[in-house]
């Protein structure tokens, strides 16, 4: 069902985001892709979606759950290998590994022994098969353990043919942030990008008129009207909205306010996070400054720092990764959000 609140996990589920899987298949050759786009744009249904059509051995993990111990994380993807296709094969390579425990189709990695999981991998891609290894919350990565990934990561982008990683998570740009460290192992590497962007207009309508017909609810045009325009394309956002207005019987005015107010409280609380430079570009942006050079200029005339070219080109890269702008052929730059063009007047 459409209204359904959880990730959508199989294709007939999955509304209209065949180009986008698609892209991730074209790119399954390369060692890193980043499933990258704002909150609530489904990048989580869209990897559970992609893995469960995908006819290679793959695993999904989600990172936030095992964040105290990264022997969990990757005792949970050899698991889910196990249970697949390479089978008694992955166990028979690692089993003389130190550090490895097996039982069964489980496989554990201890934290008390040290474990070589360069080693583990490269037994992983001994095996010859493609190995595709989905991993969400990916941003929960940083602090303690971030080298020792870094480190793995980067290792199986130069030695790992047969392995590719898809990352992602609600916090997608401090994923950039981990790789584009100096000092990251991952630092100058290509990583592929697929993007999640909102749904247009007219495929928020068909979204919501195809969710509310699965209920045989008959809800009025013009209130679907209201709702595209003021929840944008953000499919969360709409599938929220569907699912309290199934849940009381009828679509309002008053239902969608409450869904937008909500949203609206929610991006002030993430753009809270991010520097002050981020909001001045945002609201240059939604203030109606479309070139390079009225960003600048705008810039200059609000804040009391200078921002350079170079810090200004990585706030606007990292701003489209994140699904707040977007940017046309002829370089202009654009909102996606209804709620942050309303929301920038008080940024």
């Amino acid at each position: 069902m459409l209204f359904d609140e959880r990730p959508k996990e199989t294709l007939q589920d999955f509304y209209n985001r065949e180009k986008e899987l698609e892209e991730l298949k074209r790119a399954i050759g390369r060692p890193i892709i980043v499933l990258a786009g704002g909150r609530r744009i489904g990048k989580t249904s869209m990897l559970k979606v992609f893995l469960s059509e995908c006819t290679f051995p793959n695993a999904l993990v989600d990172v936030y759950q095992y964040s105290d111990n990264p022997y969990k994380i990757f005792s949970a993807i050899l698991t889910q290998l196990n249970k697949k296709s390479i089978g008694k094969m992955l166990s028979d390579a690692l089993k003389n590994i130190a550090g490895v425990s097996i039982h069964g189709i489980e496989i554990e990695l201890s934290w008390k022994k040290v474990v070589n999981l360069q080693d583990i991998f490269d037994q992983v891609n001994s095996l010859g098969k493609k190995v595709i290894i989905g991993i969400d919350g990916a941003e929960n990565f940083r602090g303690k353990f971030e080298k020792n990934i870094t480190s793995l990561l980067a290792h199986c982008y130069d030695y790992c043919k047969n392995i590719t990683f898809i990352l992602t998570g609600t916090e997608i740009g401090l994923v950039y942030e981990i790789f584009n460290k100096p000092d990251s192992p991952l630092f100058d590497r290509y990583i592929e990008r697929v993007q999640l962007k909102p749904f247009s207009k007219s495929m928020s309508t068909d979204f919501l008129k195809k969710g509310f017909s699965q209920y045989k609810m008959n809800v009025e045009e013009d209130l679907i009207d209201y709702a595209t325009d003021r929840l944008g394309g953000v499919v969360g956002r709409l599938v929220e909205l569907g699912s309290m207005a199934v849940r009381r019987g009828v679509l309002t005015k008053e239902l969608i306010d409450e869904v937008a107010e909500r949203a609206a409280l929610i991006a002030r609380i993430e753009l809270d996070h991010y520097p002050p430079k981020y909001r001045y570009v945002i609201k240059a942006i939604a203030s109606g400054c479309k070139s390079l050079g009225e960003i600048k200029e705008f810039l200059k005339r609000n804040m009391k720092s200078e921002v350079k070219d170079y810090q200004l080109y990585h706030i606007l890269n990292m701003l489209m990764i994140l699904g707040y702008i977007t940017k046309d052929e002829q370089g202009n730059y654009e909102i996606l959000d209804p709620i942050i063009k309303v929301l920038h007047i008080i940024l």
